[in-house]
């Protein structure tokens, strides 16, 4: 858990923010809005930017409406960035963020968590809208959900107007119906890349929100990705479509391949086989041969609608009748094991009447009176049928 936090030096970080901010009467002032998000959640915007963006020691960190400087001290502990300072509007906010800062600066330098060389944060007492330039940093970050339009949008031009600025974190709540790079350049922050976002809370009341990450794409890097898609347009235009497929083979309309194919015959200009004709491709299938004694419905049609093969061997009957008894639905695995038990073959020879009948009434697990129904005795008729016609055909056999 500690680890998510930053470590135990950015747990003792905290303890001391607490510690002298409630010893300055809290970070209160008398313009804009107090916030700054929770440990775990600061922590993450850092690592997201140290993972994409290239924070580290060499970077210079920026906050605007930096408070009193939480934000400006987590980036300096738990990532050692080489300075950092911030823009404040409120000027108790900036008198309190220099005690704030020079306080926990020497005491973490006592407890040998910082070098002695490192410098205090400092806290600019200006609205936005007049600083003249944001270098030399190189990441920024706003919890700017207080911050009026206005200020956003002087924010975007000082973040395009510098050379040295790569990324921008800013905590607010969740942007709905507009993609957020877009929003990031309807506020003037010029053409960016969204790497991340994910919610945040903040500290004290646990109020969420959610962190954007973006990096700036440089003018060269714009012309790149443009002259890249260029092509593929431009490719799509020269592509030949069917109608024009039987142009002269050197035309320039065709690419390359298509005149190279065209010059090398007929047998290689295309690369896919040639479909077959409608009319061989949908060949009607044979109709097949309708099973002998199968389709019989009633006892009067039987003989009618069974005709078995002329060619069907004399010694077969009795095979063909076996077959077509035991596929019936109503002879089951009980039944064949009474078959069985009575000494007849299940696959046998000798199938009488009774070898057809469900289960016999001395069998039944329950003692209880059979009663028939509709379904039952159409199932019945439609047994009876069936035997009929097996044994009508069974007899032509033998004929």
């Amino acid at each position: 858990m500690a680890r998510d936090r930053g470590g135990l030096t950015v747990d003792t970080l905290y303890g001391l923010m607490q510690s002298y901010e409630n010893k300055l009467g809290g970070g209160e002032g008398i313009e804009g809005l107090y916030g700054s998000i929770t440990q775990a959640s600061m922590q993450k915007v850092l690592e997201c930017l140290k993972r994409n963006s290239g924070l580290d020691s060499r970077s210079v960190f920026i906050d605007i409406g930096a408070g009193l400087g939480r934000p400006l001290l987590h980036a300096m502990v738990s990532i050692g960035v080489g300075s950092a300072w911030g823009v404040e509007l409120d000027r108790i906010k900036c008198d309190k963020a220099a005690a704030f800062c020079r306080n926990v600066i020497q005491q973490l330098v006592k407890q040998e968590l910082l070098r002695s060389t490192v410098e205090v944060p400092s806290v600019i007492c200006s609205p936005v809208e007049k600083v003249a330039s944001l270098e030399p940093a190189t990441h920024a970050y706003s919890f700017w959900e207080g911050v009026p339009p206005s200020g956003k949008e002087a924010f975007g031009k000082l973040f395009v107007k510098s050379r040295t600025l790569r990324a921008v974190a800013v905590v607010q709540r969740a942007i709905r119906g507009q993609e957020p790079a877009a929003m990031m350049r309807d506020l003037g922050f010029g053409p960016v890349l969204l790497i991340a976002s994910f919610p945040v809370k903040m500290s004290g009341s646990g109020r969420a929100f959610t962190a954007y990450i973006f990096t700036k794409i440089t003018p060269a890097a714009a012309n790149f990705l443009a002259n890249v898609a260029r092509p593929s347009s431009a490719a799509a235009a020269r592509t030949p479509s069917p109608q024009h497929s039987n142009l002269d083979p050197h035309s320039p309309n065709l690419d390359y391949t298509s005149r190279v194919l065209k010059s090398r015959g007929p047998e290689l200009s295309s690369p896919l086989k040639t479909r077959k004709p409608e009319e061989d491709a949908a060949q009607a299938s044979p109709a097949k041969k309708p099973c002998a004694g199968v389709t019989a419905a009633t006892a009067e049609n039987a003989e009618a609608a069974v005709k078995p093969e002329a060619a069907l061997a004399p010694g077969r009957a009795k095979a063909v009748q076996q077959v077509l008894l035991t596929s019936l639905p109503e002879y089951s695995r009980r039944t064949k094991q009474a078959v069985t038990a009575k000494g007849k073959s299940a696959g046998g020879k000798d199938v009488s009447k009774k070898a057809v009948a469900v289960v016999p009434d001395a069998e039944r697990s329950d003692k209880a009176p059979a009663m028939a129904t509709r379904s039952s005795q159409r199932l019945a008729a439609k047994v009876e049928a069936q035997k009929l016609a097996v044994l009508a055909a069974a007899k032509v056999d033998v004929r």
